[in-house]
């Protein structure tokens, strides 16, 4: 293996032009080939010899139409293996097989392209004179011209909102500018698109188009002519010397693109020395609570008896957290609102005190507003005295590349206090919970009851969100909701979910996040507590991840590994599924106890009525609870080895988990 410090050592030297202009670069496995023409500045991509990306361009320049002129080609290669703080993998191997371009005047960069088992990526270098704002660089050329007869995409219609399938033969954007509007279309096809993009080329190849390392610079969006799409990019914007990766994630099933580390690899190790404190889990959380009763008619709140409520809970629950949402502190979007001094109807240091006793960690919601306002060394010296151990910053909604660096120092700042982030309304994940591990999650997703207008995520787009925004990087989807027929009359529940309960609990584990939001009442979980079970032990931690059955916007099967304890969740669509899963995952010769969370045979996801409040107030009627299938489910209990078969039915937008455990474990219930 080559190091970096080593690189000069394997320049080929000056280009002459007789030259060979094609330069092969394959991944280690040997599965993808990548062939560069280094006489027009185009490569190609082959997936087990098939072509999947036609010549299609890269590289800065002036303009469009400008010349690039090569001078030097150097080649590399990495392989080692490094263990995250938390994720979905314990070991996570970073090996690639890596070339790079340099280039002379008058756009002299260094284009560095990486080959991975699964997928390739692109980055820009400037010399130590260049500056990204000089016009030699005003033009970012990289494209990928897919082949494909019937490209199938899912894409990012919004910030939140997941596309259905989309035939690209087919794809006629919006006017620019135009919008989907507040009740999002599904139909809509934006001119500019946000990332990822999957496409399933064939029954043999999927990509999916993102981007990783954005630091100092704004997000790159993609526009598609054609089979092309091209990156839309300010990168010229950009404070420092090298661009965001590019990068094309490459698989023959999809079900790999949620296995893949590929994005996390592309960032730069963890910069933190101590990450002891940094402890992913499950989180109580109180603002979808808000009017809601309590079995003994104790209404919930912002007060302190709520919060010590569901601290009581998490205690006997082994639950982790508790997360206090907005308004503990004022208005959140008033400028004098002071996150160092509570509202009197909350006294947070007993709060905390109750908390730490019980052995339960505070988060705290803070606006973004209050963070550009307030000095932050004040307001977490103040946290950490009160014994906060993480925040959830709210409406960094921002992508520009001053937003993205403001963010970036609140999770710096974080971090110099010992304190764990979960960023909401935020850009895009790309991969920087590896090089600051105290980023635990993202709201990248259609979380499950915000916005009075917004479409509640169909079981079908709930399953896609897992191969679009999860592929990104952890996403807090908040979900998790027990009391389905009633949650709906409460303040801050705006729109119903169409999901029975057993979907609530297996999309906790299928969801990949470092701190599970859960928005329920204590009561909820009480009534329910064999239920419950299951996400009281999910260590939100896993040694591994295994995919076991997948087609977007179907179904997804997915196992997790902890220690010696096995999680599976499973989801399908609309129609529901039969299935049978083989467990020659488990370790030869040992028995396992397993628990099977199931819907109950007429269990199914649908309501009566309207989808939110918007279309209840238009409709001149109300949306209020109602009795429905959603919560029926039962429990069963086996012993299982290495090799079995477990058959099992999902309702129509219905789910199934199982928790697998060698025998004698002991069961901790709520």
């Amino acid at each position: 293996m080559i190091s970096r410090a080593g690189l000069l050592a394997v320049w080929v030297g000056l280009i002459g032009g007789s030259g060979n202009a094609a330069e092969i670069l394959h991944s280690p496995n040997g599965k993808i080939e990548v062939t560069l023409d280094t006489s027009n500045f185009t490569y190609s991509v082959k997936l087990n010899e098939e072509l999947i990306i036609s010549p299609s361009s890269f590289g800065l320049k002036s303009d469009e139409a400008a010349a690039l002129e090569l001078s030097e080609i150097a080649r590399l290669s990495g392989d080692k293996t490094w263990k995250p703080v938390w994720g979905n993998q314990s070991s996570i191997r970073d090996r690639y097989n890596e070339i790079q371009l340099k280039l002379g005047d008058p756009s002299a960069q260094t284009i560095i392209l990486r080959a991975y088992d699964e997928g390739i990526a692109i980055r820009y270098q400037l010399p130590e004179t260049g500056t990204f704002r000089d016009k030699a660089y005003a033009f970012e050329a990289t494209e990928i011209s897919f082949v494909s007869e019937t490209p199938k995409a899912w894409f990012p219609l919004t910030q939140v909102l997941v596309s259905d399938e989309t035939d690209l033969n087919s794809w006629e954007p919006s006017k620019n500018g135009e919008k989907p509007g507040k009740n999002a279309r599904y139909d809509y096809k934006p001119d500019v698109i946000r990332t990822p993009f999957v496409v399933k080329l064939s029954e043999q190849a999927t990509i999916s188009v993102h981007e990783a390392a954005v630091v100092q610079s704004d997000i790159a969006d993609l526009r598609l002519n054609n089979h092309t799409l091209m990156y839309n990019s300010a990168i010229r914007a950009a404070g420092g010397q090298v661009t965001p990766w590019r990068t094309i994630t490459i698989v023959q099933h999809p079900a790999e693109l949620i296995e893949s580390s590929m994005i996390l690899n592309l960032n730069e190790p963890s910069v933190l020395k101590d990450t002891s404190w940094i402890k992913p889990g499950v989180t109580m959380w109180d603002w979808r609570a808000h009017g809601a009763h309590a079995d003994d008619g104790f209404e919930y709140g912002i007060t302190t008896e709520s919060y010590i409520r569901f601290i009581d809970f998490a205690s006997e629950a082994g639950v982790e957290y508790l997360l206090i949402d907005a308004e503990w502190y004022g208005p959140e979007r008033d400028v004098a609102s002071d996150p160092k001094t509570a509202i009197p109807e909350v006294d947070i240091e007993n709060v905390c005190a109750h908390a730490k006793s019980k052995g339960v960690g505070i988060w705290l919601y803070l606006n973004t507003k209050a963070l550009h306002k307030f000095d932050m060394d004040a307001t977490f010296k103040k946290f950490k005295e009160w014994g906060v151990v993480g925040i959830k910053q709210g409406f960094s909604s921002s992508e520009n590349r001053a937003s993205i660096e403001f963010d970036l120092g609140v999770v710096k700042k974080c971090a110099d206090y010992e304190i764990m982030l979960v960023r909401h309304e935020s850009a895009k994940p790309t991969g920087l919970n590896r090089t600051y591990p105290n980023i635990m999650s993202n709201e990248y997703v259609n979380s499950m009851l915000d916005s009075a207008q917004r479409p509640p995520a169909t079981p079908s787009r709930v399953i896609t969100g897992l191969f679009v925004f999860g592929s990104a990087g952890p996403v807090d989807r908040s979900c998790g909701m027990f009391d389905l027929d009633s949650f709906i009359a409460r303040e801050k529940c705006h729109r119903q979910i169409p999901s029975t309960v057993v979907s609530q609990v297996a999309q906790c584990l299928l969801y990949p996040s470092g701190l599970v939001t859960l928005p329920d009442i204590p009561d909820a979980y009480r009534r329910k507590a064999d239920l419950f079970e299951f996400i009281g032990q999910l260590p939100m931690n896993w040694d591994e991840t295994k995919v076991l059955e997948a087609d977007i916007g179907k179904y997804i099967t997915l196992a997790r590994k902890a220690g010696d304890q096995w999680f599976v969740g499973a989801l399908a669509d609309e129609e529901g599924r039969e299935t049978c899963v083989t467990l020659d995952f488990l370790e030869e010769g040992i028995v396992y106890d397993v628990t099977l969370y199931e819907d109950a045979a007429d269990a199914h996801y649908e309501y009566i009525g309207p989808m939110n409040k918007r279309e209840a107030r238009a409709a001149k009627t109300e949306l209020k609870p109602q009795k429905t299938r959603r919560e029926l489910y039962l429990i069963k209990q086996d012993s299982v080895r290495k090799g079995d078969a477990i058959p099992f039915v999902i309702a129509p937008g219905g789910g199934h988990c199982m928790w697998i455990r060698p025998v004698n474990n002991q069961i901790r219930m709520p």
